[in-house]
């Protein structure tokens, strides 16, 4: 059997009609401090080209891009279990796993505060979304652990992320690619724990989204969130978990508005969303529904809501 062959470096010269290299996997221009550093020579055991097709394209993901992600993936991991493990004081006692269901719950709340508030929601589109070079983060801007991970998840399903942006976040638009190196680098490569945050960093956080910075890895019965009536519109101060099972990160959960007295759930605020967004189709053609976007044919005509 023979020996695959040896791969050996290649500069092509850049030529007028030779094809551009794809976006990479995170921008280059983030600023110095805070961005992970690779092991010496990561790269260099891999070719700067391939060829393909009796061309040579450059390589869109290199060796330091895997590093980075490992250890982001690696704090996650972590994150979780400790979670899962909490051996701390807790008022109401859950499993394992149905504690970090409901820590995930809050994780995704606060990302959207973040998302929304500090990144840039629904409404502030005005600095032109998707035109452009991609602006990267802000130091103040890199959020907390929990935050990165429900952001890192939700790029993994690109089409309801893309038309997520398109709809309601042009901020994140406007970032365009997962701030992978930057990101990594407010991670201990060796503890994978985040590093400490500046003050600044964590009073912009917490001022903008109402969230303290550290992620929440136990809830108790204390700790609420306030939601809004979809019959009367009015807020409702709410308990992440109760003792019934009826708190807004468990499965049963119901209220009764303390404003109103109408009983809702999750699948209430549901059908109240989709009437808000039923209600912005109608007063503007230019918005659409989830899954309606990149599709043109799926398009509903606004006639049939009227």
């Amino acid at each position: 059997m023979q020996a695959p062959p040896t791969y050996t470096q290649v500069d092509i010269p850049s030529e007028a009609g030779a094809p551009d290299a794809l976006p990479g996997y995170s921008d280059s221009s983030a600023p110095s401090h805070g961005v992970f550093v690779p092991s010496a020579g990561v790269d260099d055991k891999l070719p700067n080209h391939f060829k393909i097709n009796n061309q040579y394209v450059k390589s869109q993901v290199m060796p330091s891009d895997l590093e980075a992600h490992l250890v982001l993936l690696g704090a996650f991991h972590r994150l979780r279990e400790e979670v899962r493990t909490f051996k701390g004081k807790a008022d109401i006692s859950m499993e394992p796993d149905e504690r970090y269901a409901v820590f995930l719950q809050r994780a995704v709340y606060r990302f959207e505060q973040w998302a929304v508030r500090m990144i840039g929601g629904e409404g502030q589109e005005d600095e032109g979304v998707g035109e452009g070079t991609p602006r990267v983060l802000a130091t103040n801007e890199v959020p907390p652990l929990d935050v990165m991970m429900v952001w890192h998840t939700y790029m993994l399903n690109p089409r309801s992320y893309y038309e997520d942006c398109i709809r309601k976040l042009p901020g994140l638009f406007r970032i365009g690619s997962f701030a992978l190196i930057q990101l990594s680098g407010s991670i201990d490569r060796d503890t994978l724990l985040f590093h400490p945050p500046s003050e600044s960093r964590v009073a912009a956080f917490s001022s903008f989204t109402g969230q303290p910075f550290d992620p929440p890895t136990n809830t108790t019965s204390e700790d609420t969130v306030v939601v809004f009536c979809p019959s009367c519109s009015q807020p409702n101060t709410i308990p992440w978990i109760t003792y019934k099972g009826d708190g807004y990160a468990q499965r049963g959960f119901s209220c009764v508005c303390n404003s109103c007295q109408f009983s809702f759930s999750r699948e209430t605020l549901g059908v109240r969303k989709f009437y808000e967004d039923m209600e912005k189709c109608i007063a503007n053609p230019e918005k659409y529904f989830m899954a309606y976007v990149v599709n043109p044919l799926r398009r509903l005509s606004i006639s049939h809501w009227q």
